[in-house]
């Protein structure tokens, strides 16, 4: 056996950073949603006010407002933003190990690695608990029918992050190998699901009251 290594996850917030970059990007995006411009309207501008003259005559000032989704929805996005976030760092975890498992020579001891597949096994099973609790608000179809696929997709999550523990502590080391391929298979269409679930969201977007 080799020595402990002093960093035995090199890189390991690069893939959650990027993920949770995206997810920021999102939400912003969300919130940020143009309203419709004003039309047959000039606007003039002085030194302390802003006034806007319609084509008719008329004086006054007026205000436009940017659709958002409603709270219950957004709610729900935050959510889901969170447990791919949190994907992302079981994911990096996982491939860290590993590749340090895989490594030649080997960079990491046996005990170290069989306590960090165990981690990754104990994680993916939080996340996927917690993601198929974490149902939709009431009287939107298509979010209920998109969250079945994020509830289906962290279901194989929770099986290929045990399947790569087992795999890691039997003789042979493809059944790990074949865990962690299934591992990010399932990642991707989570990740796409995701993706579905906040085009869905931005759809149930109305103008504020």
């Amino acid at each position: 056996m080799t020595s402990r290594n002093p960093d035995p996850k090199p890189g390991r917030w690069v893939l959650p950073l990027n993920i949770v970059g995206m997810v920021g990007f999102t939400y912003f995006f969300v919130q940020q949603l143009p309203g419709a411009a004003p039309e047959d309207t000039t606007t003039t501008t002085s030194e302390t006010t802003t006034t806007t003259e319609t084509t008719n005559g008329g004086d006054g000032t007026t205000s436009t407002t940017a659709p958002s989704i409603p709270d219950e929805v957004q709610a729900y996005v935050d959510k889901m933003a969170g447990s791919l976030a949190e994907l992302a760092g079981i994911e990096a975890d996982l491939l860290d190990v590993n590749t340090q498992q895989d490594a030649s020579p080997r960079v990491i001891v046996y005990a170290d690695a069989l306590a960090l597949f165990r981690e990754v096994e104990v994680n993916s099973s939080v996340f996927a608990d917690g993601v198929e609790i974490a149902a939709p608000p009431a009287g939107y179809e298509t979010l209920a029918t998109i969250h079945a696929d994020l509830a289906t997709a962290a279901g194989k999550i929770r099986t290929a992050g045990r399947d790569a523990r087992v795999g890691f502590e039997g003789p042979e080391a493809q059944p790990r190998r074949d865990a962690v391929a299934a591992f990010q298979a399932a990642s991707a269409e989570f990740s796409a699901a995701y993706d579905a679930m906040v085009n869905a969201a931005l759809a149930t977007a109305g103008p504020d009251a």
